[in-house]
C-alpha cells in the first residue's frame, strides 16, 4: 500500500507541473473549429452500411459474399438501439472511413460488418457469435460498453481466439482480463481517469466527496480508483451510491451520497441519467460543487439542465492528442458524411480499424486472427518508420510492410502502444463549463505503463 501511494502521490506532484492543468483557460488551447468540406468523395450507398434492427441486419453475408472474397472482414458491435443508440451510427462512419482510406491506400479491401449490442451483454453475445460462425470476420472491433466488451469477450472471442479490440471500454476489469493475449482496447483505462478525478477535486481544495455512479463495470470501477486516489491525496469519500438505468428519479440516491455535506459531489454516469439526477439537485437548492466523470460531457446535457446552474462545473474526458492527423481525420469525416465528428471515441474506433488492416499486411492473412493478434504490438509499438493515420501515412505503412521493413503507427489519437495488457497511455482532458458552454482548459498526458498486473499487485505508473 505505501509503494502505491507513493505512485500515486507521483502522478499527483507530476500533474501539477503539466501546463497548468488548473490555471489555464480555454484561450490557451487552440481554437476548435468547424472543419471546411473539400473534395474529399462522400461515402455513400453501399460505402456506408446503415444499421437497422435484428429483423433487417445492416450487412448480408448471403448478399455480399461474393464482394467479400479477398477482403478482410471485420466486424463492429455498436449500439443502435439502447440507452446509447444515438452515437452508433457515427461509430459505423467511423470505421467505414478507415475502411475506405485503407482500400485506397492499396491495402487489401477491408469490409466492415456492423451488428447491434442494444448495451445488453446478452445481445452483444449472440452479435459476436453471428459475426464469426455466419460472417467469417478475423476481427472484432468494439464493444462500446464495458460490461458488453466483457461478456463478449469471456463467452465468445477468448475461446475462439478472435482478436477483440474495444475503443471505448475503458473499465480497469478489462485489464485484469484472463484473455490469452486476444483483447486489447485503444483508450487509455479509467485508472488514469479515477486518478485525474480525483487530483482536480483536491486541487480545488475539495476535501470530503460524495459519488453517485451507474451500477457497471465502467462506474464501480472508476469509483473505486477516484475514492482509493483521493483518499490516498488526503481527501474522504463521505457517500457514495450506484444506480441503475432508467430510473424514474434519483432522489433517494441523491439524498444518500450528498447527506454528508460533501465538498464536491462527484458524477459518474451516461448523459441521460446525469441530465436526470443533476435537474434534481439544482431543484432541491443544491449548491456545492460539481465534478463529472467522461460519459456525463454532453453539450444537451448542460443545455437541459441549465448552463447556469453548472456554471464553473469541472470534468474529465479521454482526449486524443492534438496533432496534423487528428485535424485529418475531422475533416475526412466531416467531407464524408456532412457531420461533425463531436461523438466520443470516434478517433479511436478509426485507429482501430486501421491497426488491424496493418496488422493483417504484417501477418500476411485476412482470416487468421491469431496471426493479426501477433503482428498488432509489432505493428503498433515499433521499432520501426514512424507512420500516420492520415490517408498518407497509410499508404507509407503498407508500402514499408510491403517491402519487409518494421513500422510504428502513430494514431490518430497519438501513440498506439500496448502493453502487456493490451492497454495504450493517452491523454485526459479537463474541462469546464463557462457560459453554457464546455470549453477544455488542460490535459494530462500519461507515459506507456502497466496499470495493473493480470497477476495483481500494485498499480505503477
Amino acid at each position: 500500500m505505501k509503494d502505491r501511494a507513493f505512485a500515486h502521490v507521483v502522478i499527483f506532484l507530476a500533474a501539477v507541473l503539466v501546463a497548468g492543468t488548473l490555471a489555464c483557460s480555454s484561450e490557451s488551447e487552440p481554437e476548435e473549429t468547424e472543419p471546411t468540406p473539400t473534395s474529399l468523395p462522400a461515402l455513400t450507398g453501399s460505402d456506408l452500411m446503415q444499421l437497422t434492427d435484428d429483423t433487417k441486419p445492416a450487412t448480408s453475408s448471403q448478399d455480399s459474399a461474393a464482394s467479400r472474397k479477398g477482403s478482410l472482414v471485420i466486424g463492429n458491435l455498436v449500439d443502435t438501439s439502447g440507452p446509447h443508440a444515438k452515437f452508433g451510427e457515427s461509430y459505423s462512419r467511423a470505421a467505414e472511413l478507415a475502411a475506405r482510406h485503407i482500400t485506397e491506400a492499396g491495402g487489401t479491401p477491408v469490409t466492415i460488418v456492423h451488428r447491434d449490442t442494444g448495451t445488453e451483454a446478452a445481445k452483444g453475445i449472440a452479435a459476436a457469435r453471428e459475426l464469426i460462425e455466419t460472417e467469417g470476420v478475423a476481427a472484432i472491433v468494439g464493444a462500446r460498453d464495458g460490461d458488453v466488451t466483457i461478456a463478449v469477450a469471456e463467452s465468445v472471442t477468448v475461446p475462439g481466439e478472435i482478436l477483440l479490440i474495444s475503443p471505448s471500454t475503458t473499465s480497469m476489469a478489462l485489464t485484469a482480463l484472463e484473455d490469452k493475449d486476444f483483447v486489447f482496447r485503444t483508450v487509455v483505462s479509467n485508472t488514469g481517469q479515477g486518478t485525474v478525478l480525483a487530483t482536480v477535486a483536491t486541487g480545488e481544495d475539495h476535501e470530503t466527496a460524495g459519488i453517485l455512479h451507474i451500477n457497471d463495470a465502467y462506474g464501480q470501477g472508476l469509483a473505486d480508483q477516484f475514492t482509493e486516489v483521493f483518499e490516498i491525496l488526503g481527501g474522504k469519500v463521505v457517500g457514495r451510491v450506484g444506480h441503475d438505468e432508467g430510473q424514474e428519479s434519483y432522489s433517494s440516491e441523491l439524498a444518500q451520497a450528498i447527506a454528508e455535506d460533501p465538498d464536491v459531489f462527484v458524477a459518474i454516469s451516461y448523459p441521460e441519467q446525469a441530465e436526470a439526477y443533476l435537474s434534481e439537485l439544482v431543484e432541491i437548492g443544491y449548491t456545492g460543487k460539481l465534478l463529472l466523470a467522461d460519459a456525463a460531457k454532453s453539450s444537451e446535457m448542460v443545455e437541459a439542465v441549465g448552463g447556469d446552474a453548472l456554471e464553473g462545473t469541472l470534468g474529465t474526458n479521454f482526449a486524443p492528442r492534438e496533432n496534423r492527423s487528428l485535424k485529418a481525420f475531422n475533416t475526412a469525416y466531416w467531407n464524408a458524411f456532412s457531420e461533425v465528428p463531436s461523438a466520443p471515441f470516434l478517433a479511436q474506433t478509426y485507429d482501430t480499424v486501421v491497426l488491424i488492416a496493418l496488422a493483417a499486411a504484417k501477418a500476411g492473412t485476412i482470416d487468421d486472427s491469431k496471426a493479426i493478434r501477433n503482428a498488432l504490438r509489432e505493428v503498433a509499438t515499433g521499432p520501426g518508420t514512424e507512420v500516420t493515420g492520415e490517408p498518407e501515412g497509410i499508404k507509407e505503412a503498407l508500402k514499408l510492410i510491403s517491402d519487409g521493413k518494421d513500422i510504428d503507427y502513430e494514431g490518430v489519437t497519438g501513440s498506439m502502444e500496448f502493453n502487456e495488457n493490451g492497454d495504450v497511455n493517452g491523454t485526459i482532458e479537463i474541462w469546464k463549463i463557462e457560459g453554457g458552454e464546455i470549453v477544455s482548459t488542460g490535459r494530462f498526458e500519461f507515459p506507456y505503463v502497466p496499470a495493473k498486473s493480470k497477476g495483481g499487485g500494485a498499480i505503477a505508473w
